[in-house]
């Protein structure tokens, strides 16, 4: 499945406090080659992403999530590291896609 379209083993950190969805997500990435590390917790995510800021290209975020929502993970990544993030979330308000992409998440998905 891998191609030119997809970059072999770009390094994704991504968390959701959704375990199914996850899931899903880690499967759709590894088909892609990706290597991929998933936190259901936003706080542990931020600590290895301090801790080992260097093992990883890109986040990929939920908005909605118990200990620190996206919103929060989004500002301390951008100040601390030099990452790009993609936030996610099933909620479509065109506010919080807007504030996602004004604080700096380079893509917002549905």
């Amino acid at each position: 499945m891998a191609s030119a379209f997809f970059p072999s083993g770009l390094r994704v950190l991504a968390v959701d406090d959704d375990r199914a969805f996850l899931k899903i997500l880690e499967k759709m990435l590894k088909k892609c080659s990706y290597e991929v590390t998933t936190f259901c917790l936003a706080r542990d995510a931020l600590n290895t992403l301090c801790e080992r800021k260097d093992d990883f290209d890109i986040v990929i975020t939920d908005v909605n999530m118990p200990d620190l929502d996206g919103f929060q993970l989004l500002e301390h990544v951008r100040i601390e590291m030099d990452l790009p993030i993609i936030m996610m979330s099933i909620d479509g308000e065109v506010d919080r896609v807007m504030k996602g992409v004004q604080h700096g998440a380079c893509d917002y998905l549905l």
